[in-house]
């Protein structure tokens, strides 16, 4: 009998071809969007995060449990400051986040017909070794998507990190909120112990992704990036392994 709590390589193989797959299909499928605006063509990766969503649950038997939707603001324009531990939350968030955009590396828009749909869905694309100048260009994008009623998602600590792993958080995430005048959203997650950095395996559990309290504009830099780092790392501690949430879930 199959063990619902360990890793399957051939659930593991089907969500990956779904992945894949389901994205080609897709992009095609949504091409008329391209000549929408940029909130009508937002359609598109909201519908395709629902849907792999749904995949994850059917197919690796992982679900998403969300905590303090309560604290985004009713108010559109925020900015949401993210733990990063897998590909899962840049999957999941368009289904949870409404008009969300990504500031990505400039590279990601020459990816066959997925491409053409990051910037028209107000994707903001950077050279990151454009120094200053890269900063400024960042910065214009944000705050013109910001006043559009887009929300803008980051991942502070730069790069996906190991569950358990702390690391400081990039200056740059200051920058932008001492520029963009908007409140961050600090948010906690463990998706990294169900789908690893680099890793094909999915392994079986209850994730849990949690929006904390918004830091208002009106700190200084200092302040603000020991209050973000604070609530993030303390809320992260917090929550429960996703192997035992699914093993109570299923024991109750």
């Amino acid at each position: 009998m199959t063990n619902i709590y360990q890793p399957s390589k051939i659930r593991s193989h089907c969500f990956n071809l779904f992945l894949y797959l389901g994205t080609f299909i897709l992009c095609i499928i949504f091409l008329p969007t391209m000549l929408m605006s940029t909130k009508g063509s937002g359609c598109f990766p909201r519908i395709w995060s629902k849907i792999m969503r749904k995949a994850l649950k059917i197919i690796c038997n992982i679900e998403v449990e969300i905590k303090g939707l309560e604290n985004l603001p009713k108010n559109a324009g925020y900015i949401v400051a993210s733990k990063h531990q897998s590909a899962m939350e840049t999957v999941l968030f368009h289904s949870i986040i409404p008009n969300l955009f990504y500031v990505l590396k400039r590279e990601l828009l020459f990816l066959p017909l997925v491409g053409l749909y990051f910037p028209k869905t107000g994707c903001v694309a950077i050279d990151r070794k454009g120094g200053t100048k890269t900063m400024r260009k960042m910065v214009t994008g944000v705050k013109k998507n910001l006043a559009k009623g887009m929300n803008l998602t980051i991942f502070p600590e730069g790069t996906r990190t190991a569950p358990g792993s702390k690391k400081p958080y990039s200056p740059g995430v200051a920058f932008l909120y001492e520029q963009c005048n908007a409140p961050i959203i600090p948010v906690a997650l463990n998706t990294g112990y169900c789908w690893g950095r680099n890793q094909k395996m999915k392994t079986p559990g209850i994730v849990t992704i949690s929006f904390l309290k918004p830091i208002e504009p009106g700190h200084n830099k200092r302040e603000f990036m020991k209050e973000l780092y604070e609530a993030i790392e303390t809320e992260q501690d917090k929550l429960i392994h996703p192997q035992e949430l699914l093993k109570q879930r299923k024991g109750a």
